[in-house]
């Protein structure tokens, strides 16, 4: 498995862009992993509000969207151009040889709308040769058949749902059906945006009452990362609160993102990773 796809059955208030944007970011910066950030939206939105995309696309002369990002790749895909090899071509980098972003198409129903879901998935294979990993943000809601966001969630190995504290979306997800049968019947991990631990409401007491065995990661709501999300600044933000005291919301925001990161890596039996990173290597 190296596909992780970041979707939310909510309209709105989970966070599901922000979950995948930084953790993405802090997998990069943690391990010694190459990861492609995916998204299945159009361009300057989802994940792509993290990063600076006007400095990144100077830095690629000035191209226009039919020159790089996913409208380039869904060409190249169409007419079997597309390979391991160049598909890093068409990608904006966020860190060298770390972190790289496909920007989103230049209209909602991509390129070849007839086409979307076959080339997508192929793009998604194609990036799982040259990449360690593949992030997707696949949005929020039940997507369409057809849709960007349905070819991204079939061509995930992992899945990362992103709810909040509210009861009756958890209600929803758990118990009313509120759960495509394609993330229902493929690993899942379930994150609360916004995470308040003085809520009744807590990791323990939703996984109890709901009877889930599977991972739950509590993400807080954190001003300071608000603030980064607004500037574009999620990188240094992530930067800075590497060196923060434990007792600071920042460094407790990345902490919780770590945690999460920690347990795609081990779902995805990356575990001798893991004990490299801890022993310092």
């Amino acid at each position: 498995m190296s596909t992780i796809a970041f979707w939310s059955p909510l309209s709105g208030g989970s966070g599901n862009s922000a979950h995948a944007a930084a953790t993405a970011a802090a997998i990069a910066m943690d391990y010694r992993l190459k990861l492609l950030l995916v998204h299945g939206g159009t361009a300057k939105e989802r994940v792509e509000g993290a990063f600076p995309m006007s400095a990144h696309t100077l830095d690629h002369g000035l191209l226009s969207f039919q020159d790089h990002g996913m409208d380039a790749l869904e060409r190249l895909c169409l007419n079997r151009r597309l390979t391991r090899e160049n598909l890093q071509d068409y990608t904006l980098p966020l860190l060298p040889d770390r972190l790289d972003l496909v920007q989103g198409n230049a209209k909602p129903e991509g390129t070849m709308p007839g086409y979307r879901k076959q080339l997508l998935q192929s793009i998604c294979a194609v990036a799982s040769q040259c990449y360690d990993l593949v992030m997707l943000d696949a949005g929020s809601g039940n997507p369409k058949e057809g849709s960007g966001d349905h070819a991204l969630l079939e061509a995930a190995d992992l899945v990362v749902v992103s709810l909040n504290q509210g009861i009756e979306g958890l209600d929803s997800f758990f118990k009313g059906g509120n759960c495509p049968p394609m993330v229902k019947e493929k690993p899942h991990i379930v994150v609360l945006g916004r995470y308040d631990k003085y809520s009744h409401c807590t990791l323990n007491n939703v996984k109890r009452r709901f009877g889930y065995k599977g991972g739950v990661h509590g993400i807080p709501y954190t001003t300071d990362f608000l603030d980064a999300w607004n500037m574009r600044g999620v990188l240094p933000f992530l930067q800075r609160s590497r060196s923060l005291n434990g007792r600071q919301p920042a460094a407790a925001f990345l902490a919780s993102i770590r945690s999460l990161a920690k347990d795609i890596l081990t779902q995805l039996e990356m575990t001798s990773l893991l004990k490299l990173v801890e022993r310092g290597a």
